[in-house]
């Protein structure tokens, strides 16, 4: 509702490899940030679909250290590009009951089982340690003047140390990936209540609406992973 340029990207590998990216930077930066950094972690990802020794959780890591010196050089190179940068959240499914994620930045992974919403990762954000020290409230974080400070995200520098979280995915369960687009409009208790009871495309279409009722301040960018018996075993 109030930016002319969209600076998210998605990644869609189905049915197990899923992510999103949120990009910072003057002019057209953040928009290339985003698309070149998950274009560069997408195929250093390969790896997952190739039989071989490392695990997940070491090939997805190096993937995301792929695209952070990808977008470091990027930028380094082109003064148009200097301080861009992007976040990245990941998903990627098993296939043995477990998923894993590899996160930089203040984009989301949330689970939503039996109901209830829960945020997997940790937003790399000032507002966040301002919260984890019970200095400010989630919703007083909404409106800080400094809510899109970020401590940690892909491209700033060399190296980066991505989170790495692996979780239990169950039969029925929702995930959710998504920009600070979305979460920053609505608070967890208002999404949580835009998931139960509606059928995900209904869901996905009422996060999207009260997003934009809200103000729409940024490109919003999320992907829903219903889990069924497909992408839970091989």
């Amino acid at each position: 509702m109030v930016r002319e340029n969209n600076e998210d990207a998605l990644l869609l590998k189905e049915p197990c490899l899923f992510a999103v990216a949120d990009g910072m930077g003057g002019a057209a930066a953040g928009e290339v940030a985003s698309h070149e950094a998950l274009r560069t972690f997408g195929a250093a990802a390969e790896g997952l679909f190739e039989e071989g020794a490392e695990t997940p959780e070491a090939i997805l890591k190096k993937a995301v250290g792929k695209a952070n010196d990808h977008i470091f050089a990027l930028a380094s190179a082109n003064a148009d590009y200097q301080g861009m940068g992007t976040t990245l959240t990941a998903l990627y499914l098993k296939g043995d009951g477990t998923a894993c994620a590899a996160h930089i930045g203040d984009s989301r992974l949330y689970l939503c089982r039996d109901g209830a919403l829960s945020q997997i990762t940790h937003d790399h954000s000032y507002v966040a340690n301002l919260i984890e020290k019970q200095e400010i409230t989630d919703s007083e974080a909404m409106t800080h003047p400094k809510r899109n400070l970020l401590l940690k995200a892909v491209g700033v520098g060399k190296p980066v140390e991505p989170d790495i979280t692996t979780f239990a995915v169950e039969k029925g369960d929702l995930i959710l990936l998504c920009t600070d687009g979305l979460s920053d409009m609505l608070t967890d208790d208002e999404m949580e209540k835009a998931l139960n009871g509606r059928g995900i495309e209904d869901a996905a279409d009422a996060l999207l609406e009260r997003a934009l009722e809200n103000g729409g301040r940024d490109n919003v960018t999320f992907i829903f992973i219903l889990a069924e018996e497909g992408v839970l075993s091989e």
